[in-house]
């Protein structure tokens, strides 16, 4: 009818302009974000705010503009929407889909955990109970200073270095405190352990995620500064970790590293090594609770190397820490025949 036509031009869109607006901002919004964070990155204050800050935010634009879009049955900007909230999802909040991989028949396997234990808890049975349930043969904690953890398992061998602790259900061969850098915490710790499932080399690693105690600031020049002394501390503790790789055998490298995988320097290590969460993990894998509520970064890992191969990856409930542990099923390599052994 001439009235409806004169009412509903034949070029308006249904939803007007807000659907194209929404979706070239989030467009624009995670393209960009997903740019700073690798060039410049750290480098500029800026792409290190962007990087360490919580990821699965980056989410809401493009599932706003998504349901914008449908609800206003643009078919092509729906399309566009959610090819970038696919790109956010894997690309900036670090979702994972992946399998367990079966263990190879007749090979031992080793289960693993690390888990910054919220230092100043005194929970110590809870943290006992947590720890046993798991049947883990090696649990590496952070933040463990206190004296009331020294026997926590004493069906474990144990090695400790300032917050760092490492419990091997086998023999520890040799272990070595190793002083790093001037920012705390000042050490990590290495074992050399032999295991049911066979040898294997530990790092165990806190990595701080500032020089001293102090809250982050809010004003745009103190936390740009705040921002750039981070990247030194992390610079400092990531280069003495990569000297620190073993050469040759099965390695386990775990801890709290306060870095999310968008980082370079997660982006470093898997030269390396293997990412047990990136690898056989599923999920978003956030392993730190913001005020001990909600699950936002996954900052601590499980790395693989020297042959070892991750089979399953997993969080478990954080309490009473305010990070979740991270645990992980390793294959070592297949051990070599001893020469001259009986056929």
């Amino acid at each position: 009818m001439p009235g409806q036509d004169a009412a509903h031009p034949a070029g308006r869109r249904r939803g007007g302009r807000r659907p194209l607006a929404l979706t070239v901002a989030a467009t624009a919004l995670v393209g960009g974000v997903w740019l700073l964070q690798r060039y410049p990155g750290e480098d500029w204050w800026l792409g290190a705010l962007l990087t360490y800050a919580p990821q699965v935010q980056w989410l809401v634009p493009p599932a706003v503009a998504l349901v914008v879009a449908l609800a206003a049955r643009r078919t092509l900007l729906s399309a566009v929407n959610a090819t970038v909230l696919v790109v956010a999802l894997f690309g900036l909040a670090g979702f994972e889909v992946n399998r367990p991989v079966a263990p190879t028949p007749g090979q031992p396997t080793m289960r693993v955990a690390t888990w910054n234990v919220y230092g100043y808890t005194r929970d110590r049975e809870t943290v006992r109970n947590r720890i046993l349930s798991w049947d883990c043969d090696i649990v590496c904690l952070q933040e463990s200073r206190s004296d009331a953890l020294a026997d926590l398992l004493p069906d474990y061998e144990s090695a400790h270095a300032a917050d760092l602790r490492i419990y091997v259900r086998g023999t520890i061969r040799r272990h070595e405190a190793i002083r790093t850098d001037p920012y705390r915490p000042r050490y990590m710790l290495l074992v050399e352990a032999e295991t049911d499932a066979g040898p294997v080399t530990v790092v165990n690693i806190h990595v701080p995620r500032r020089a001293q105690r102090v809250r982050t600031p809010r004003e745009i020049g103190p936390l740009a500064r705040y921002l750039e002394t981070s990247v030194r501390v992390r610079d400092s503790k990531f280069g003495h970790l990569m000297a620190l790789l073993p050469p040759d055998g099965p390695m386990l490298i775990v801890g709290d590293m306060n870095t999310p995988p968008t980082s370079r320097y997660r982006r470093r290590l898997r030269e390396h090594l293997t990412d047990a969460f990136d690898a056989v993990g599923l999920g978003f894998g956030h392993s730190f609770l913001w005020r001990r509520k909600l699950a936002l970064l996954r900052i601590d890992y499980v790395w693989t190397g020297g042959g070892a191969r991750p089979l399953r990856c997993w969080t478990e409930r954080a309490a009473p820490s305010d990070h979740r542990p991270v645990l992980a099923e390793i294959e070592p390599p297949a051990r070599e025949p001893v020469a001259g052994a009986a056929n």
